[in-house]
């Protein structure tokens, strides 16, 4: 998979959580308007109950798709000191002793 692709399919994984945190606002406010009498609490638990699942699973799912398709040019190295594996951007140098600014 190239890195185009990658981020175009990480770029859709974002677009789909903003849409959906925007429907789960405006259920939680439908929700929170059926009981007047604690709107402000019945809004916080709908709100809060979507958008946090919401959200952990977009951002397992983009670990997801950048731990398994990573771009050609990009490999996962476990590093001295880190627990996990970091994505790591190879360059080749032309020449050797040069490095590229």
């Amino acid at each position: 998979m190239t890195s185009y692709k990658e981020a175009l399919l990480v770029g859709g994984i974002r677009i789909g959580a903003n849409v959906l945190m925007i429907v789960a606002l405006f259920l939680a406010m439908y929700m929170a308007s059926k009981n007047v009498a604690s709107s402000m609490m019945t809004f916080c638990i709908w709100f809060f109950g979507l958008i946090i699942p919401l959200w952990v699973g977009a951002i397992m799912l983009i670990r997801h798709v950048r731990k398994k398709a990573a771009a050609s040019v990009t490999s996962f190295v476990c590093l001295p000191g880190m627990r996990e594996p970091c994505l790591v951007e190879w360059k080749v140098c032309s020449g050797a002793g040069k490095a590229e600014r």
